[in-house]
Protein backbone atom coordinates (compact mmCIF):
# COMPACT_ATOMS: atom_id res chain seq x y z
CA UNK A 1 0.00 0.00 0.00
CA UNK A 2 2.74 2.36 1.00
CA UNK A 3 4.65 1.47 -2.22
CA UNK A 4 1.53 2.24 -4.27
CA UNK A 5 1.12 5.71 -2.70
CA UNK A 6 4.77 6.42 -3.29
CA UNK A 7 4.48 5.31 -6.93
CA UNK A 8 1.37 7.54 -7.36
CA UNK A 9 3.07 10.63 -5.93
CA UNK A 10 6.08 10.07 -8.16
CA UNK A 11 3.82 9.91 -11.23
CA UNK A 12 2.09 13.18 -10.32
CA UNK A 13 5.41 14.91 -9.91
CA UNK A 14 6.47 13.73 -13.32
CA UNK A 15 3.28 14.99 -14.92
CA UNK A 16 3.64 18.36 -13.20
CA UNK A 17 7.25 18.64 -14.36
CA UNK A 18 6.21 17.89 -17.94
CA UNK A 19 3.40 20.46 -17.83
CA UNK A 20 5.75 23.03 -16.32
CA UNK A 21 8.29 22.39 -19.04
CA UNK A 22 5.68 22.73 -21.79
CA UNK A 23 4.38 25.97 -20.30
CA UNK A 24 7.91 27.32 -20.02
CA UNK A 25 8.59 26.42 -23.64
CA UNK A 26 5.42 28.15 -24.86
CA UNK A 27 6.32 31.26 -22.85
CA UNK A 28 9.80 31.32 -24.35
CA UNK A 29 8.48 31.06 -27.92
CA UNK A 30 6.06 33.98 -27.47
CA UNK A 31 8.74 36.07 -25.73
CA UNK A 32 11.23 35.63 -28.59
CA UNK A 33 8.61 36.42 -31.24
CA UNK A 34 7.63 39.61 -29.43
CA UNK A 35 11.22 40.82 -29.28
CA UNK A 36 11.79 40.09 -32.97
CA UNK A 37 8.60 41.95 -33.91
CA UNK A 38 9.71 45.02 -31.93
CA UNK A 39 13.10 45.07 -33.73
CA UNK A 40 11.73 44.81 -37.31
CA UNK A 41 12.42 47.86 -39.43
CA UNK A 42 9.46 49.70 -40.92
CA UNK A 43 8.12 48.42 -44.22
CA UNK A 44 10.00 49.69 -47.27
CA UNK A 45 7.00 49.81 -49.58
CA UNK A 46 6.23 52.84 -51.76
CA UNK A 47 5.25 56.01 -49.99
CA UNK A 48 1.87 57.44 -50.75
CA UNK A 49 1.88 60.09 -53.46
CA UNK A 50 1.40 63.64 -52.21
CA UNK A 51 -2.07 65.00 -52.49
CA UNK A 52 -2.75 67.21 -55.50
CA UNK A 53 -4.37 69.72 -53.22
CA UNK A 54 -1.16 70.18 -51.26
CA UNK A 55 1.79 70.67 -53.70
CA UNK A 56 5.34 71.03 -52.49
CA UNK A 57 6.09 74.59 -51.45
CA UNK A 58 8.34 76.61 -53.84
CA UNK A 59 11.83 76.94 -52.35
CA UNK A 60 12.91 80.45 -51.45
CA UNK A 61 14.74 82.48 -54.12
CA UNK A 62 18.07 82.04 -52.41
CA UNK A 63 17.78 78.26 -52.65
CA UNK A 64 16.99 78.16 -56.38
CA UNK A 65 19.92 77.94 -58.83
CA UNK A 66 20.66 81.12 -60.80
CA UNK A 67 19.34 81.00 -64.36
CA UNK A 68 21.92 80.58 -67.13
CA UNK A 69 22.79 83.75 -69.08
CA UNK A 70 21.25 83.92 -72.56
CA UNK A 71 23.65 83.28 -75.43
CA UNK A 72 23.32 86.85 -76.73
CA UNK A 73 24.06 88.50 -73.39
CA UNK A 74 26.34 91.52 -73.85
CA UNK A 75 29.08 92.54 -71.41
CA UNK A 76 27.94 95.00 -68.76
CA UNK A 77 30.36 97.66 -69.91
CA UNK A 78 28.30 98.23 -73.04
CA UNK A 79 25.84 100.57 -71.50
CA UNK A 80 22.76 101.89 -73.26
CA UNK A 81 23.68 103.78 -76.42
CA UNK A 82 26.26 101.29 -77.65
CA UNK A 83 29.85 101.92 -78.69
CA UNK A 84 31.59 103.57 -81.64
CA UNK A 85 34.98 102.41 -82.91
CA UNK A 86 36.78 104.92 -85.12
CA UNK A 87 39.45 103.93 -87.65
CA UNK A 88 41.42 106.67 -89.42
CA UNK A 89 42.52 105.31 -92.81
CA UNK A 90 45.32 106.40 -95.19
CA UNK A 91 47.58 107.48 -92.34
CA UNK A 92 51.23 108.22 -93.15
CA UNK A 93 51.06 110.78 -95.94
CA UNK A 94 50.31 113.94 -93.97
CA UNK A 95 52.60 114.79 -91.05
CA UNK A 96 50.33 117.60 -89.86
CA UNK A 97 47.47 115.15 -89.63
CA UNK A 98 49.59 113.08 -87.24
CA UNK A 99 50.07 116.14 -85.05
CA UNK A 100 46.29 116.59 -84.89
CA UNK A 101 45.73 112.92 -84.02
CA UNK A 102 48.33 113.16 -81.24
CA UNK A 103 46.17 115.79 -79.51
CA UNK A 104 43.09 113.58 -79.33
CA UNK A 105 42.23 112.14 -75.96
CA UNK A 106 40.04 109.25 -77.07
CA UNK A 107 40.45 105.63 -78.15
CA UNK A 108 40.75 105.05 -81.90
CA UNK A 109 42.78 103.17 -84.52
CA UNK A 110 45.13 104.30 -87.25
CA UNK A 111 45.41 102.31 -90.48
CA UNK A 112 48.86 103.05 -91.89
CA UNK A 113 49.87 102.57 -95.52
CA UNK A 114 53.27 100.85 -95.19
CA UNK A 115 54.91 102.69 -98.09
CA UNK A 116 53.76 106.17 -97.03
CA UNK A 117 56.57 108.68 -96.28
CA UNK A 118 55.55 109.16 -92.65
CA UNK A 119 54.51 105.57 -91.97
CA UNK A 120 57.35 105.04 -89.47
CA UNK A 121 56.34 108.17 -87.55
CA UNK A 122 52.72 107.00 -87.45
CA UNK A 123 53.79 103.58 -86.16
CA UNK A 124 55.91 105.21 -83.46
CA UNK A 125 53.06 107.51 -82.35
CA UNK A 126 50.62 104.60 -82.20
CA UNK A 127 52.94 102.82 -79.77
CA UNK A 128 53.49 105.94 -77.66
CA UNK A 129 49.82 106.94 -77.48
CA UNK A 130 48.29 103.47 -77.23
CA UNK A 131 46.34 103.65 -80.47
CA UNK A 132 45.27 100.48 -82.26
CA UNK A 133 47.63 100.04 -85.20
CA UNK A 134 46.40 98.43 -88.42
CA UNK A 135 48.16 97.77 -91.71
CA UNK A 136 46.21 99.58 -94.43
CA UNK A 137 47.02 96.98 -97.05
CA UNK A 138 46.91 98.25 -100.65
CA UNK A 139 44.66 95.98 -102.74
CA UNK A 140 43.57 96.17 -106.35
CA UNK A 141 40.53 98.36 -107.16
CA UNK A 142 38.19 97.95 -110.12
CA UNK A 143 39.20 101.33 -111.47
CA UNK A 144 41.42 104.29 -110.71
CA UNK A 145 45.00 104.52 -109.53
CA UNK A 146 46.39 102.19 -106.89
CA UNK A 147 49.61 101.75 -104.95
CA UNK A 148 52.42 100.04 -106.85
CA UNK A 149 52.48 97.25 -104.25
CA UNK A 150 48.71 96.67 -104.40
CA UNK A 151 47.70 93.01 -104.18
CA UNK A 152 45.43 91.59 -106.87
CA UNK A 153 44.48 88.71 -109.11
CA UNK A 154 47.64 89.05 -111.18
CA UNK A 155 49.67 87.94 -108.12
CA UNK A 156 50.07 84.26 -107.27
CA UNK A 157 49.68 83.07 -103.68
CA UNK A 158 53.40 83.23 -102.91
CA UNK A 159 53.64 86.79 -104.19
CA UNK A 160 50.60 87.81 -102.11
CA UNK A 161 52.07 86.24 -99.00
CA UNK A 162 55.36 88.03 -99.60
CA UNK A 163 53.67 91.41 -99.97
CA UNK A 164 51.58 90.97 -96.83
CA UNK A 165 54.67 89.98 -94.83
CA UNK A 166 56.59 92.97 -96.23
CA UNK A 167 53.78 95.30 -95.20
CA UNK A 168 53.76 93.86 -91.68
CA UNK A 169 57.53 94.28 -91.44
CA UNK A 170 57.10 98.02 -92.08
CA UNK A 171 54.39 98.38 -89.41
CA UNK A 172 55.76 96.60 -86.33
CA UNK A 173 53.17 96.24 -83.59
CA UNK A 174 50.19 96.06 -85.95
CA UNK A 175 47.34 93.99 -84.54
CA UNK A 176 45.20 93.81 -87.65
CA UNK A 177 44.91 94.46 -91.38
CA UNK A 178 42.29 96.34 -93.38
CA UNK A 179 42.13 96.84 -97.12
CA UNK A 180 43.08 100.08 -98.89
CA UNK A 181 40.82 100.28 -101.95
CA UNK A 182 40.49 96.62 -103.00
CA UNK A 183 37.06 96.59 -104.62
CA UNK A 184 38.34 94.07 -107.16
CA UNK A 185 40.72 92.10 -104.93
CA UNK A 186 38.28 91.57 -102.04
CA UNK A 187 35.79 90.06 -104.49
CA UNK A 188 38.36 87.45 -105.52
CA UNK A 189 38.15 84.46 -103.17
CA UNK A 190 41.63 83.17 -104.00
CA UNK A 191 43.28 86.53 -103.31
CA UNK A 192 41.35 86.95 -100.09
CA UNK A 193 42.29 83.48 -98.84
CA UNK A 194 45.97 84.15 -99.52
CA UNK A 195 45.83 87.37 -97.46
CA UNK A 196 43.83 85.78 -94.66
CA UNK A 197 46.29 82.91 -94.45
CA UNK A 198 48.95 85.35 -93.23
CA UNK A 199 46.45 87.11 -90.96
CA UNK A 200 45.65 83.80 -89.26
CA UNK A 201 49.26 82.69 -89.08
CA UNK A 202 50.25 85.92 -87.32
CA UNK A 203 47.30 85.95 -84.92
CA UNK A 204 45.82 89.19 -86.32
CA UNK A 205 42.30 90.20 -87.33
CA UNK A 206 40.96 91.44 -90.64
CA UNK A 207 38.76 94.52 -90.97
CA UNK A 208 36.91 94.69 -94.28
CA UNK A 209 36.71 98.33 -95.37
CA UNK A 210 33.82 97.18 -97.60
CA UNK A 211 34.76 99.14 -100.69
CA UNK A 212 32.42 96.82 -102.63
CA UNK A 213 29.23 94.95 -101.91
CA UNK A 214 30.75 91.98 -103.75
CA UNK A 215 33.40 91.43 -101.04
CA UNK A 216 33.86 87.78 -100.04
CA UNK A 217 36.18 88.59 -97.12
CA UNK A 218 33.55 87.84 -94.48
CA UNK A 219 32.63 84.45 -95.93
CA UNK A 220 36.25 83.40 -96.40
CA UNK A 221 37.21 84.56 -92.91
CA UNK A 222 34.39 82.51 -91.42
CA UNK A 223 35.47 79.43 -93.38
CA UNK A 224 39.08 79.87 -92.26
CA UNK A 225 38.15 80.86 -88.70
CA UNK A 226 39.96 84.18 -88.93
CA UNK A 227 38.81 86.99 -86.57
CA UNK A 228 36.82 89.38 -88.74
CA UNK A 229 35.14 92.78 -88.56
CA UNK A 230 33.48 94.95 -91.20
CA UNK A 231 33.13 98.70 -91.59
CA UNK A 232 29.66 100.07 -90.94
CA UNK A 233 29.98 103.76 -91.86
CA UNK A 234 32.25 105.76 -94.16
CA UNK A 235 32.35 109.12 -92.43
CA UNK A 236 33.68 111.16 -95.36
CA UNK A 237 32.10 109.57 -98.39
CA UNK A 238 32.91 111.69 -101.46
CA UNK A 239 29.67 110.77 -103.22
CA UNK A 240 27.61 111.80 -100.19
CA UNK A 241 29.52 115.05 -99.86
CA UNK A 242 28.91 115.85 -103.51
CA UNK A 243 25.17 115.20 -103.31
CA UNK A 244 24.56 116.93 -99.97
CA UNK A 245 23.07 120.42 -100.30
CA UNK A 246 25.18 121.61 -97.40
CA UNK A 247 28.32 120.07 -98.82
CA UNK A 248 30.98 118.48 -96.62
CA UNK A 249 29.66 119.69 -93.21
CA UNK A 250 26.18 118.34 -93.88
CA UNK A 251 27.50 115.03 -95.20
CA UNK A 252 29.77 114.58 -92.16
CA UNK A 253 26.91 115.37 -89.76
CA UNK A 254 24.57 112.96 -91.55
CA UNK A 255 27.10 110.11 -91.52
CA UNK A 256 27.91 110.70 -87.84
CA UNK A 257 24.26 110.69 -86.82
CA UNK A 258 23.80 107.47 -88.77
CA UNK A 259 26.71 105.95 -86.84
CA UNK A 260 25.23 106.97 -83.47
CA UNK A 261 21.83 105.58 -84.43
CA UNK A 262 23.39 102.31 -85.57
CA UNK A 263 25.37 102.01 -82.32
CA UNK A 264 22.19 102.53 -80.33
CA UNK A 265 20.30 99.97 -82.40
CA UNK A 266 22.77 97.09 -82.65
CA UNK A 267 25.22 97.95 -79.85
CA UNK A 268 28.19 99.00 -81.96
CA UNK A 269 29.26 100.88 -85.06
CA UNK A 270 32.64 100.79 -86.83
CA UNK A 271 33.35 104.12 -88.50
CA UNK A 272 36.11 104.78 -91.03
CA UNK A 273 37.31 108.31 -91.72
CA UNK A 274 40.29 109.84 -93.49
CA UNK A 275 42.90 112.36 -92.33
CA UNK A 276 41.51 115.31 -94.28
CA UNK A 277 41.41 118.72 -92.68
CA UNK A 278 37.58 118.91 -92.52
CA UNK A 279 37.20 115.38 -91.20
CA UNK A 280 39.83 115.82 -88.47
CA UNK A 281 38.30 119.11 -87.34
CA UNK A 282 34.87 117.48 -87.19
CA UNK A 283 36.14 114.48 -85.21
CA UNK A 284 38.15 116.66 -82.83
CA UNK A 285 34.82 118.00 -81.61
CA UNK A 286 32.62 114.92 -81.87
CA UNK A 287 34.94 112.39 -80.24
CA UNK A 288 35.02 114.43 -77.05
CA UNK A 289 31.22 114.21 -76.80
CA UNK A 290 31.07 110.43 -76.93
CA UNK A 291 30.18 108.79 -73.63
CA UNK A 292 28.22 111.75 -72.32
CA UNK A 293 24.93 110.99 -70.59
CA UNK A 294 23.28 107.99 -72.25
CA UNK A 295 24.91 108.27 -75.67
CA UNK A 296 27.41 105.86 -77.20
CA UNK A 297 31.02 105.86 -76.05
CA UNK A 298 34.24 105.49 -77.98
CA UNK A 299 36.18 102.20 -77.90
CA UNK A 300 39.14 100.75 -79.78
CA UNK A 301 38.19 98.59 -82.73
CA UNK A 302 40.23 95.76 -81.21
CA UNK A 303 37.66 95.61 -78.38
CA UNK A 304 35.04 94.48 -80.89
CA UNK A 305 37.00 91.57 -82.34
CA UNK A 306 34.93 88.40 -81.78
Amino acid sequence: MTRQKTRTRGGLRGVLLVLFGVALGVFAVFFVRGCARRQEPPASGPRPAPSKSAPHPTPPAAARPAPALPSDFEPADRRRGGVVALVVDDVGYDERALETLARWDAPFAVAVIPSAPFAARAVSLAGERGWDLLVHLPMEPHSGRSETEAIGGRNDDDAIRGRVLAALAKTPGAIGINNHQGSKATADARVVRAVLGVVKERGLFFLDSRTTNASVAGAEAAAMRVPFLARDIFLDDVAAETSAKGGVPEALDSAWEHALALAAKKGQAIVIGHPRKETLAFLSEKLGLLGKKEGPRAVKVSELVP
